[in-house]
Formats: structure tokens, C-alpha cells, sequence
């Protein structure tokens, strides 16, 4: 059993569905989120520190949202986001379009050199444009 400490509230607790924060913790995030959310929906646009400053959420809070995917950074005005990887400025996630086709070409090449490459068929001697059911798995 891995027994944690929740960093922002200090309850012990055992972290579940790849969570870092307690369940109460969560409950309080959530409630803040659907805070946040029902504003914008509300008032579109509005400056981040007037999201802040109305809805009492602070501002790394409703950053870890646009990160989450949850809320989107082009519907806060100011609300500034950068690609973990480059820099370069996004409206959500963590990295840009660019940084994860980039990350996925990686994974799939780590991906292709551990899996063994099937053996070639032998073909001496075979017409090119006939095919043989031995060349069938």
C-alpha cells in the first residue's frame, strides 16, 4: 500500500487513478473548476484577474484547467500558456501541435526498433506477379 501526504492539504491518503492531491482535495478542485467554468461561460473573455478576483480561484489553478484541457486559454483573456517543450505560446495541454506530432513520431520509432522485425519469405525462383499461399501467414 503507498501511503502519501496530500501537498496541499497535508491528509494522508492513497493515491488512486493516478491522482496527486487527496479525494477531499479533488472534491474542492472540482467544485472550483465548475466555479470558473459557469463565469467564463457567463462573461467570455474576461481578463484573467478578473476571473481570479471574482470567482476566488487563483490563477495556478485555473492554469492547471487550460493544462488539463479543461478550459481553454483564448477564453480568458491573459491567461498565457507556453509548450513545455519549445516555449512556443498555446491555448491548451502542455505541449504545442508541432512538440506532440514530434513526440508521437518518437514514441512510434522507440516503439519499431523493440519489436522484432517479422522473417522475409524465401521467393527464388517465383514469378513476381503470381502469389503463393505459402506467402500468406
Amino acid at each position: 500500500m503507498n501511503v502519501k501526504n496530500c501537498p496541499r492539504c497535508n491528509r494522508i491518503f492513497i493515491p488512486q487513478g493516478g491522482r496527486k492531491i487527496c479525494p477531499v482535495c479533488v472534491q474542492e478542485e472540482e467544485k472550483q473548476y465548475e466555479i470558473v467554468r459557469e463565469y467564463l461561460r457567463e462573461n467570455p473573455g474576461a481578463p484573467v484577474l478578473i476571473v481570479i478576483q471574482e470567482t476566488g480561484v487563483d490563477e495556478d489553478t485555473i492554469l492547471q484547467f487550460i493544462k488539463e484541457g479543461r478550459l481553454e486559454a483564448g477564453s480568458i483573456q491573459g491567461a498565457e500558456l507556453h509548450c513545455e517543450s519549445c516555449g512556443t505560446a498555446i491555448t491548451k495541454g502542455r505541449f504545442c501541435g508541432k512538440c506532440q506530432d514530434e513526440l508521437a513520431r518518437d514514441l512510434q520509432r522507440a516503439a519499431g526498433l523493440s519489436q522484432p522485425k517479422a522473417p522475409e519469405r524465401e521467393t527464388k525462383g517465383r514469378a513476381k506477379d503470381k502469389f503463393f499461399t505459402a506467402d500468406f501467414d
